[in-house]
């Protein structure tokens, strides 16, 4: 099954919303397969390395935005029980279903998670609702990052902590690799797995267009974040984010 191809790859900011809402709905059942093939099975130990870095424990409450299937908010719940909570929110209903059935899979002790439908630039929370937030490679598909940025840290707790995973383009010898497998590889399993090719063209070229981390770093110091760093993974094809709330 496949549909017809949006006519802009790179859409607007007006109308960027609705095409990244489309592109999530259409591609939410074969989402967790694709992503366990297109990075060799190595996206769970980043998020692990994510998770990690935010130092949970009940009875800590956790965001995690633009949660897809909730992989994150899982591994997120595991850490704060028996008292935590995880808001797991997300602008694309099918995505947040999926989630839903993972949250009801884990222990009794897990389920304290709410997936909320909501966008990263108009958070549904009040301020001061969280003491930890998490957003694993969707910084690319925000329509205003900055407005992003000002939301996590308008919901934090001072003192709250940010970790936020996204790709990146590695240098050296490892660059033209990268490349290929961002150009034939990423979007063939992209095609094989959803039966959809535009998706995955839509993927490479927000990768190679998005700002390199010293401009995202900026950004989270300008929002009011502190000690915001970048942790290349993968030879720098995935960086890790992390900041805290002044």
């Amino acid at each position: 099954m496949t549909t017809k191809t949006p006519s802009s790859l790179s859409p607007p900011t007006a109308s960027r919303e609705r095409f990244v809402h489309r592109l999530f709905d259409l591609i939410s059942p074969r989402y967790d397969l694709f992503n366990r093939l297109a990075s060799l099975g190595l996206d769970k130990p980043w998020r692990r390395r994510a998770i990690a870095s935010l130092n949970l424990s009940s009875p800590m409450r956790v965001l995690d935005l633009a949660s897809g299937t909730g992989d994150l908010g899982v591994l997120a719940s595991e850490k704060i029980v028996p008292l935590g909570q995880v808001a797991a929110c997300d602008l694309s209903f099918p995505m947040l279903r999926l989630a839903a059935r993972k949250f009801e899979k884990t222990p009794p002790a897990c389920w304290h998670a709410s997936p909320i439908q909501g966008k990263a630039e108009a958070l549904p929370f009040a301020n001061g609702s969280f003491d930890a937030a998490t957003m694993a490679f969707a910084l690319r598909n925000v329509a205003d990052l900055d407005a992003a940025f000002r939301e996590l840290h308008r919901v934090l707790n001072p003192g709250g902590r940010l970790a936020l995973l996204e790709f990146g383009r590695p240098q050296g010898i490892v660059k033209l690799g990268h490349l290929l497998w961002l150009s034939l590889a990423v979007p063939a399993l992209g095609l094989i797995t959803t039966g959809r090719l535009w998706p995955f063209l839509y993927l490479r070229r927000s990768i190679l267009r998005f700002m390199p981390p010293p401009e995202v770093l900026r950004r989270l110091e300008e929002a009011g974040f502190s000690c915001p760093a970048a942790a290349p993974l993968a030879a720098g094809a995935v960086v890790l984010y992390q900041a805290a709330r002044a």
